[in-house]
C-alpha cells in the first residue's frame, strides 16, 4: 500500500509540473517592445569554427514565442535570452549586474538561428530598465 501512495504522489507532482510548464506556452507570445525579466549570466563557449564566444543571457521562466518564427521550440517556450553586446559600453553596463535579476525592454528579438546565438532567443536591440 505505501508504494501505491508514493506512486500517486509522484504522479501528482509530475502532472503539476507538466501543467505549470505548459502554462508558459499558453500565454501571449512575446514581441518587440516587451519586457524580459530574469537572472543575468555570462556564458562562455566556443563557436564550431573555434572562435571563443562570451554571451550575456537573461534566464527566466519559459515565455511563448510568435508562431511565425520557424526556429522556435513552441512546446517548451523560450527561457534563455541572448543580449547582444556589440560595444564595450553594453558590456560595461551588464557586467556589474551578473547574477542579479534584471529587466530589459527588447526592441528586437528572434529565435536563435545560428551557432553565434547563445540561448533560445537572440535580442540584438535592448534597453536596460532601472
Amino acid at each position: 500500500m505505501p508504494s501505491i501512495l508514493r506512486l500517486l504522489r509522484l504522479t501528482v507532482v509530475a502532472l503539476t509540473t507538466l501543467v505549470m510548464s505548459g502554462a508558459a506556452v499558453a500565454q501571449q507570445p512575446i514581441k518587440a517592445g516587451d519586457t524580459l525579466t530574469g537572472t543575468l549570466r555570462l556564458v562562455r563557449t566556443v563557436h564550431p569554427n573555434g572562435t571563443p564566444i562570451e554571451a550575456y543571457q537573461i534566464v527566466s521562466e519559459p515565455r511563448a514565442m510568435p508562431t511565425n518564427d520557424e526556429f522556435c521550440d513552441y512546446d517548451r517556450g523560450a527561457a534563455t535570452f541572448h543580449l547582444f553586446t556589440m560595444t564595450d559600453a553594453a558590456k560595461r553596463q551588464l557586467k556589474p549586474l551578473l547574477g542579479r535579476k534584471i529587466s530589459v525592454t527588447a526592441a528586437a528579438l528572434f529565435c536563435s538561428e545560428t551557432a553565434w546565438h547563445i540561448g533560445d532567443v537572440a535580442v540584438p536591440d535592448w534597453t536596460l530598465q532601472k
